[in-house]
């Protein structure tokens, strides 16, 4: 028999594996393709149609619905880009796109519209604009998920950051710890986690999990965030707020607390970036305001995320405040 692969590529396995009738055909629009990792899908209760987890990743024909002020690039990343896969918001720092792969699809993706284009000579290139760019204290790794590039790439862009002395710290923003955990996995032969090692000899680490959901975590995540302790990183969450998923003070409480428990703090709580397709996921800000002083009565106040927007153009995140407040 086959081996498996470690993703699932088509909504009718998934369904199979998650003793759900069979799904109609695929309904959601083909320009943003479905993959979820075995991992994240094992966490899915099976035979509930309405698990928190599948509903973050499961298409559906909302998607295809146009929606007036939501459009293909909401914070304004091409108006960003100084080059492709390098861009630059704010004083300081530069966010790089080095692939576009990902562990998983979720369905409320702010780039889920993002032409995938060849990033051609993309570490020359960076490292030329590096060189020259030396107010840059922190470099922020995005995508798709800086922690799929395959093992060779990663280490040849981690040279290049080492390179330079005005670069201070290194920022990855990742969903392998909760959908893809075998990267850091030090007994497998393809694991990044030597080469973390030998970065955060050199280079301050904060790595920003994006988790949504409390089910998300479990002990394989614990173990990941153990070993970043290690390398003395620092650990921060970032979960956009998503209607029927986690829209209680109930789950983000819970969240907060799980987060604690595995060497996490709250960082971010976004309101939903206007990108095509997600609407159906939004919530107001004075429903978002509501859920937020729920938690707020409930947790001490460094397990209190930053409820947020981005606003394209804007020289940081926005937060959203109650005016009563």
């Amino acid at each position: 028999m086959a081996k498996s692969t470690p993703f699932f590529t088509s909504l009718k396995d998934l369904f199979a594996f998650l003793e759900l009738p069979e799904p109609s055909t695929q309904v959601a629009n083909s320009r943003f393709s479905f993959l979820v990792s075995r991992h994240f899908a094992s966490k899915i209760e099976k035979n509930n149609p309405n698990d928190p987890l599948l509903r973050e990743i499961l298409p559906t024909a909302q998607e295809n619905l146009q929606v007036e002020g939501f459009c293909d690039d909401p914070v304004g990343d091409s108006d960003s880009e100084k080059e492709p896969g390098i861009l630059q918001k704010y004083k300081g720092r530069v966010l790089i796109e080095p692939t576009f792969a990902c562990s998983l699809h979720c369905r409320f993706c702010f780039r889920r519209a993002e032409p995938k284009r060849s990033l051609e000579n993309f570490l020359a290139r960076f490292d030329a604009w590096l060189s020259q760019a030396t107010d840059i204290h922190e470099v922020i790794l995005s995508g798709g998920d800086p922690m799929m590039l395959p093992k060779a790439q990663l280490a040849e862009l981690f040279q290049v950051i080492l390179s330079k002395d005005h670069v201070k710290t290194v920022r990855i923003h990742t969903r392998t710890p909760i959908s893809f955990p075998q990267v850091f996995d030090i007994e497998n032969k393809a694991s990044i986690y030597p080469l973390l090692q030998k970065l955060s000899q050199k280079k301050k680490l904060v790595v920003v999990v994006h988790v949504d959901h409390p089910n998300e975590l479990d002990d394989a995540s614990a173990k990941v965030f153990a070993a970043l302790q290690e390398l003395n990183a620092i650990l921060l969450n970032q979960s956009t707020l998503l209607k029927g998923i986690n829209d209680s003070g109930e789950v983000l409480t819970e969240l907060s607390f799980k987060l604690f428990s595995q060497g996490v703090l709250p960082y971010y709580l976004h309101q939903l970036d206007h990108a095509t397709g997600v609407a159906h996921f939004e919530i107001s800000d004075a429903q978002a305001l509501q859920i937020v002083e729920e938690v707020r009565q409930a947790v001490p106040g460094y397990l209190v995320p930053r409820l947020v927007r981005e606003i394209a153009g804007e020289a940081s995140k926005t937060p959203i405040v109650n005016p009563g407040r």
